[in-house]
């Protein structure tokens, strides 16, 4: 229960009701901790804050708690300045307030009548849950008063909410209200974000060299745990490349094991790559090798900092059936039984003993009705590759704007491996801003090229932002798109580092199934579908591309 200062203070917040409620004006008097009882209510300071609660005993230790409060605080210290509360007021009216025995009578009153409070709005919001049609809490008339929000419902209050508590005025009115969506983050929240801002600025500091130093001034504690997510994304080779021998004992060895892997991977990659060529090239095809088969080799220092498990090549749509037969014609296989041809942007992916998968491209958008994929043959998208006529490669700032049209349709997801991409461009080439908004308009994409440094400004200082974005981003809009960058990657991608004993856990892929009142079994929502649904509400236009995918998929 927050207030201001003596003689009189205004009540703000919950933890004293049903006695005290916000607005209420408490009167003061100065006392000594040894004139105190039981049962008397008392304010103090608390982490900055004035703090009016009951007394509920003074020995051995000295604690207060709200009479709306299920918990006690914790014990005030002996020299905390303590205020007597003899009366309030309301409305104009002074009423004087319980002491002693009679206080602490009305204290276990006000708990037995909060305990039947709790389990009375617990079922309504089982009701309001069931209920096929409820209003949210957004659709309400609202008044804000400082940190308290007010909700009203035919210019009657219903509710008041502050700092993300609710509490309900009218518990009828909690059986078809749904909650508005909380606006600040939890204390786990923000400690995930603090988190997250270090891990992408070392990021960051990989990209230009600097990361040693940032790496060693964090605890030890600290520095384990960016190990083990980096890790779990995938980037064990980048950090072992990088940091070397500032990486504790035990990550150092498994991270070297990671980067031989997928050393030996890459050797596997590459391979396969050229005898694809040679077998393009025998049969007269064009070909543009895309995203991490060509970024791995074209920017990145090393070719296995780059995760890469399948090969993606694109070829022109007339083409692109026969040299999928072809394919088949030399071993390669297909896992589906119908090959339903251009009903997405690449044919079914095809398989081969001792190769990675193969993904034949015809477009490089899964939106494949933006734009006439034949404009990606020529200039300003692609180039001839010096000495071999039927290879191209895509330009930079076609492969900028690619990877980060990839992001958004991906709505952010696994966004590291994306974001290294986009460093590592800028680093290796000198990006022409006017062509990536020129393609960025031929592509009917209509991306805010600016916002992913927005979103992640410690992975890319001032100097090296391309592009500028207003989009406004709400906090927690801000907190789901970092999160969702940080997911773990699927157990799908371990075979691409070392099977070693000390690796991290995964995450818990299988989720559980529940019961619903009145409905059948159904699968409860994974902590992916909770940000992007949160994604979609705070920050819609972080989810159009994939938006405008599915109606089109459904025309």
């Amino acid at each position: 229960m927050t207030a201001a200062a003596a003689p009189s203070c205004l009540i703000a917040g919950f933890s004293m009701s049903p006695l005290l409620r916000s607005g209420d004006r408490v009167f003061l008097q100065k006392v000594e901790r040894n004139e105190v009882e039981p049962g008397d209510i008392v304010v103090f300071s608390r982490q900055g804050k004035k703090i009016a609660h009951r007394v509920i005993r003074t020995a051995p230790l000295f604690q207060t708690q709200g009479d709306g409060n299920p918990q006690p605080d914790e014990p005030l210290a002996p020299d905390t300045e303590l205020f007597l509360c003899p009366s309030f007021e309301r409305d104009g009216i002074t009423t004087p307030l319980r002491r002693g025995a009679a206080g602490l009578a009305e204290f276990r009153r006000n708990q037995r009548l909060l305990r039947r409070r709790e389990l009375q709005l617990k079922f309504a919001r089982l009701l309001c849950r069931l209920l096929p049609f409820k209003l949210r809490a957004e659709q309400l008339e609202q008044a804000d008063f400082g940190r308290l929000r007010v909700y009203y419902l035919r210019k009657r209050p219903v509710a008041m909410e502050q700092e993300g508590r609710w509490h309900w005025l009218s518990l009828p009115c909690a059986c078809f209200i749904k909650h508005a969506p909380r606006r600040e983050l939890t204390g786990k929240e923000e400690n995930e974000e603090r988190f997250a801002a270090l891990f992408f600025r070392l990021l960051g500091a990989m990209v230009s060299g600097t990361a040693r130093p940032l790496f060693l001034e964090q605890s030890e504690p600290v520095r384990r745990e960016l190990c083990r997510r980096g890790r779990l994304q995938g980037l064990s080779p980048l950090f072992y490349y990088t940091l070397t021998d500032a990486l504790p004992p035990e990550w150092r060895s498994l991270f070297q094991l990671d980067f031989y892997t997928q050393s030996q991977h890459d050797l596997r990659y590459s391979g396969a790559l050229k005898q694809l060529a040679e077998l393009f090239r025998a049969a007269g095809t064009s070909f543009i090798p895309l995203k991490g088969g060509e970024l791995a080799y074209e920017v990145y220092p090393h070719p296995a900092l780059r995760l890469r498990r399948d090969m993606d090549i694109l070829f022109r749509r007339p083409e692109v059936e026969t040299i999928f037969r072809t394919l088949q014609e030399n071993g390669w296989q297909s896992g589906e039984q119908r090959h339903l041809f251009f009903k997405r942007h690449h044919l079914p992916t095809l398989f081969h003993p001792g190769f990675p998968p193969l993904e034949p491209h015809w477009h490089i958008l899964k939106n494949r009705t933006f734009f006439d994929p034949e404009t990606l043959w020529s200039l300003p998208c692609s180039r001839p590759e010096p000495g071999d006529p039927l290879r191209r490669r895509l330009t930079p700032e076609a492969h900028y704007l690619l990877t980060l049209y990839n992001m958004f349709f991906d709505r952010w997801q696994f966004a590291c491996r994306a974001l290294l991409d986009l460093a590592y461009l800028q680093k290796k080439y000198p990006l022409d801003r006017d062509l990536i908004r020129s393609l960025n308009r031929e592509w009917k994409l209509n991306l805010d090229l600016g916002l992913c440094y927005r979103l992640f400004p410690e992975m890319f200082p001032e100097e090296q932002r391309l592009f500028t974005s207003d989009a406004e981003i709400p906090e927690r809009a801000r907190y789901a798109i970092r999160r969702l960058a940080l997911l773990e990657y699927p157990e799908s991608i371990m075979p691409f580092l070392a099977n070693s004993s000390g690796a991290a856990p995964a995450g818990k892929t299988s989720e559980p199934h529940r019961r619903g009142l009145f409905r059948h079994f159904r699968k409860k929502r994974t902590e992916t579908e909770k940000l992007r649904a949160l994604l979609a509400r705070e920050f819609p236009q972080a989810t159009e591309l994939k938006l405008r995918y599915r109606r089109e998929k459904d025309c």
